[in-house]
């Protein structure tokens, strides 16, 4: 089989009849027009960089753009755009996004997470590694503890020849995101005589972890490099990769890292269109290797073309007001964007409340809520609770105080098996599980769900490109919706265990045709671990339901408050946003890195879209943490004392 063969979606043998648009008379779908830059940037096919601040639109503006792609005969049949996101669920999100826009060209567009990519590149190739660098034993993903890291470059000091003396003091919490992910592994392992003190060091812990006997041990910076090796050294796969994906998005590219944007570089430098979106002021994950200036690198290492998008369709005018003071810290020559939201009246956008201790805070907020949802059309998923760190100190309080109006809170940062239940609840998988047991539970006015199940078993099934074959996934689905309701209504909640529940959905969905999806499209995602989360989600909510309605309502939980941290916000959007703990507690770091620090707090407050409350307690408000009260008082934020 050749290399083009045994990569990526494989094209059916015959084009899907699909009609083309011309380019002047394409228009966009789903949403009724672009901005001007959006346009421009849109309908440019050479490299581009799109600067987009909050709430302006980016999963849409690359949704469009691949429509345009696709529709318009651009990214010809049977070439594929590939979308590459930071997060799994960015990745989902997109991924539906151009589905429902495109439905004829969806199977056409891969969206996926860089680490999923890597991976699945090492794992499809790794025979084709130099020599020096092939695997004898397989590996086991293993991120290295900030002790093992300590210790690792501790020994190499001691150990490293009298030349490398004095020279090795790298940083531990840097050294794998930027010494080991920021060196290109050469073809050959290097000898003593040809070291300095960055391959010397990094050399030494490939020979740790992965140039030893028995089973190697990565992570994946280390998945990256090996792929990156592979694509360097074995022409063919960089020829077939360019010739599947002559398109490729990268979405948050300033959460770029080293390792990541020398893939990118090595992969798709030449004869590829690559699109990144991105907000300089938005990134937060220097501490996980980010570089620095990554649009800048970008536009200067592939010739780009930059576009910045100056509409905010999330925030009104006074959020967006309050967004700018801050983002002005940042960068001092940004522009403010224009609100395209409506305002809403009788509240105030932007406050900051007062508290004496965490339970008083937890009551006053509770009560509100109960109050603002009592007197609006209002739900709790419209309101969020983000904090900087450390959520799970909040959530016993707030799931008491919430509880006593009939309120749930979801904390998406809650460890559920091995998964976060944000990454479990926004899994494939997971939402393919979910949507069956709707189905078998509520047979009717459900068309969303069965679109989105009979979508996915259509992929699983290599069905997308043939209709007979996807009318017969949906006679399969009939039966298997039919079969599972007569299970559980045989198998109330009450007397049946989650592990059972399990076992019986993946027996109707054939397991081992879902596995070897998910290994192929989502190699990030291991299936056994995400069944294993499934599985003990469902039997937190398992206990005392009255019926399987009431167990899938409690497991996504989706009408409930919110809480998570801002890392795991961005992106995300809510109509209240609660931002707790504005204090040095919360913020104890802030002063080792005052940028990324700013940075993050501007992420968490520009999820809001028309309210925004900060809260506080009576602590000092001295040291960096007093930076972020002079912003506010800047953009007029009010404080009110609550007791």
């Amino acid at each position: 089989m050749s290399t083009s063969d045994r990569l990526g979606p494989t094209a059916p043998p015959t084009q899907r009849p699909t009609t083309l648009i011309s380019v002047e008379d394409w228009r966009p779908a789903g949403i009724e027009d672009l901005e001007p830059a959006a346009w421009e940037a849109l309908q440019d096919t050479g490299n581009v960089a799109v600067v987009a601040g909050p709430g302006a639109g980016k999963t849409e503006f690359l949704a469009q753009r691949a429509a345009y792609f696709l529709q318009a005969g651009l990214c010809p049949w049977p070439q594929h755009i590939l979308a590459i996101s930071f997060k799994r669920d960015a990745a989902a999100n997109l991924g539906r996004r151009v589905a429902a826009r495109v439905p004829d060209h969806a199977s056409r567009f891969a969206s996926m997470t860089f680490d999923a990519f890597t991976k699945g590149l090492v794992d499809r190739f790794a025979p084709a590694l130099p020599p020096d660098w092939r695997m004898s034993h397989g590996y086991d993903i293993r991120m290295a503890t900030d002790s093992e890291v300590r210790a690792f470059l501790n020994t190499v000091a001691f150990s490293a020849p009298q030349m490398l003396a004095g020279r090795l003091g790298f940083q531990p919490g840097r050294f794998v995101s930027d010494i080991v992910g920021g060196w290109n592994l050469p073809e050959h392992v290097p000898p003593d005589d040809d070291v300095d003190a960055v391959s010397y060091a990094v050399r030494e812990w490939w020979r740790s972890r992965y140039l030893r006997s028995g089973k190697a041990e990565v992570d994946f910076v280390m998945l990256n490099r090996l792929a990156e090796l592979l694509v360097r050294t074995v022409p063919k796969l960089r020829r077939a990769l360019r010739m599947t994906y002559p398109i490729v998005f990268v979405d948050e590219f300033q959460d770029t890292t080293s390792a990541q944007f020398s893939f990118l570089a090595s992969v798709f430098g030449e004869e590829t269109s690559v699109t990144t979106v991105g907000d300089s002021k938005q990134r937060i994950m220097g501490w996980a290797g980010a570089v620095p200036e990554a649009v800048q690198r970008f536009t200067s290492t592939f010739h780009a073309t930059t576009y910045w998008l100056a509409w905010n369709f999330r925030s009104s005018d006074a959020l967006v007001a309050l967004q700018h003071v801050i983002a002005s810290k940042l960068d001092p020559t940004t522009v403010r964007a224009t609100s395209k939201a409506t305002a809403e009246h009788g509240h105030e956008p932007a406050v900051l409340w007062t508290f004496s201790g965490g339970d008083r805070e937890a009551k006053f907020i509770a009560d509100w809520i109960a109050r603002d949802i009592a007197g609006s059309d209002r739900t709790p998923a419209d309101f969020a609770l983000i904090a900087r760190q450390k959520v799970k100190d909040f959530e016993p309080l707030f799931r008491a105080r919430l509880a006593a109006h009939g309120i749930r809170v979801r904390n998406d940062d809650a460890r559920v098996g091995k998964m976060t239940l944000q990454d479990l609840l926004k899994s494939e998988t997971t939402r393919l599980f979910v949507g069956l047991l709707r189905l078998a539970h509520q047979p009717r006015g459900l068309a969303a769900a069965w679109q989105e199940v009979s979508a996915t078993l259509e992929r699983v099934r290599g069905a997308t490109d043939d209709e007979a074959a996807q009318q017969l996934v949906g006679e399969d689905l009939s039966d298997l919706t039919t079969r599972l309701r007569a299970w559980l209504q045989a198998h109330p909640p009450s007397t049946t265990s989650a592990a059972e529940t399990v076992r019986k959905v993946l027996d109707l969905v054939d397991s081992a045709a879902l596995r070897r999806y998910v290994k192929a499209t989502a190699p990030g995602e291991e299936f056994d671990l995400i069944t294993g989360a499934f599985e003990k989600r469902l039997e937190t909510v398992l206990d005392g339901a009255a019926d399987w309605g009431v167990v899938i309502d409690e497991f996504e939980s989706a009408d409930a408050v919110v809480l998570l941290t801002t890392h795991r916000a961005k992106g995300l959007e809510y109509h209240t946003v609660f931002f707790l703990g504005i204090h040095g507690r919360q913020w104890w770091a802030l002063g080792n890195d005052p940028r990324e620090g700013t940075s993050t707090f501007f992420v968490g407050l520009s999820r809001a879209a028309q309210r925004l409350v900060f809260t506080t307690d009576r602590s000092e408000r001295n040291g960096p943490i007093a930076a972020f009260f002079a912003m506010l008082t800047e953009a007029g934020v009010p404080e009110i004392d609550q007791g």
